[in-house]
């Protein structure tokens, strides 16, 4: 079989850091430094799977590198594992074990893009592509038969459900965007499910927001450098931009600000996008992930049951693997034999 310790994962969450560790961590570019491990041929390839809630890199070690050295390159105390028991935290990872709603949808999607990504970008195996194949079958098959994500709130329904908690009604709300990825995009769908009129996106590049336009044809795009001028007629101002900075800026937004008003800003990214000094101005809230979970008051102990009963598929899939395993070995050794009696060594 092959080595299953080459495989590791190394990495941070919202398990072991708060949000305020985690955007600290963020600002050291972490991606780099495996980038630069690649470059170098220290590691065959790796995979990144970056969400707001965690930043882990799957890894297919070089057999002359120790995991400690790569720990120790990074400023916090990462958690890592390897062979087996990493192997089997990515299936839990993808089945949505440590997702905050157990079972979610989102997180398997995104183990699936940060797969397409390294697919993409060749920084992958096939060793890894075994693996992470494996995953994402095993997280289609974990929700189709335990249904734990029926009727589950993703991220951006638990959003919207905070926001209508601040107000009586939000029919009449000016709701301003800021960033265009796919949060702000899985938002404005549930917005537009509102039939809400006045919805306003502004993004760095204007041609991304028209292309958006097309989409959701209901929203009105604002130049980014004129933002602050529509921002402080806004009710509620969403954030989810992939900035590595301060986005929504105290010194700007301050003199521009109307004090008849209250502004409600909902701040999704990581690093944080909005200056948390805004929130000393009583007419100013300002809610980040870790307040939008707070909210979250489903019952979670059923979900919990339902990830203890159907948690012997994982041991199923970690078998599969193992056969998998198994045979891609095998070719290789009979193309090899077969290389080798061409070339007449045999």
């Amino acid at each position: 079989m092959l080595d299953l310790e080459k495989i590791i994962v190394i990495g941070i969450s919202h398990e072991n850091l708060s949000l305020l560790e985690r955007e600290n961590f963020m600002r050291t570019r972490p991606k780099y430094i495996i980038e630069r491990l690649y470059s170098e041929k220290s590691i065959n390839a790796y995979i990144n799977l970056s969400t707001c809630l965690r930043t882990e890199f799957y890894i297919e070690l070089n057999s002359n590198v120790d995991i400690n050295e790569i720990k120790n390159l990074f400023s916090v105390d990462m958690v890592v594992k390897s062979g087996i028991e990493a192997i089997k935290y990515l299936f839990k990872v993808s089945c949505g074990f440590y997702s905050v709603i157990k079972g979610e949808d989102q997180i398997l999607a995104q183990v699936k893009g940060a797969h397409a990504e390294a697919l993409e970008n060749k920084h992958s195996s096939k060793f890894l592509n075994i693996i992470f194949n494996k995953a994402i079958e095993l997280g289609k098959k974990f929700r189709t038969k335990s249904m734990i994500a029926h009727n589950a709130l993703s991220l951006e329904a638990i959003s919207l459900k905070f926001i209508k908690s601040k107000f009586h009604t939000i029919e009449d709300k000016n709701i301003f965007i800021l960033g265009i990825g796919e949060l702000a995009q899985d938002i404005l769908t549930l917005l537009t499910k509102e039939q809400l009129k006045n919805i306003y996106i502004t993004n760095r590049t204007y041609h991304k927001a028209e292309q958006i336009k097309k989409k959701f044809d209901i929203v009105n795009i604002v130049d980014y450098k004129e933002k602050y001028k529509e921002m402080i007629e806004a009710d509620v101002i969403i954030s989810a931009t992939s900035a590595p900075h301060i986005v929504v800026e105290y010194d700007k937004f301050i003199p521009k600000m109307r004090e008849d008003k209250d502004y409600l800003f909902i701040d999704l990214a990581v690093p944080r996008d909005v200056d948390e000094r805004l929130a000393d101005f009583k007419n100013i809230e300002i809610c980040n992930l870790d307040d939008i979970w707070e909210v979250y008051n489903q019952n979670s102990i059923n979900r919990d049951k339902l990830l203890e009963d159907y948690s012997y598929l994982i041991s199923e899939q970690m078998e599969k693997l193992i056969k998998s395993l198994n045979y891609y070995k095998k070719e290789k050794i009979d193309t090899f034999v077969e290389n080798t009696v061409q070339q007449g060594l045999l």
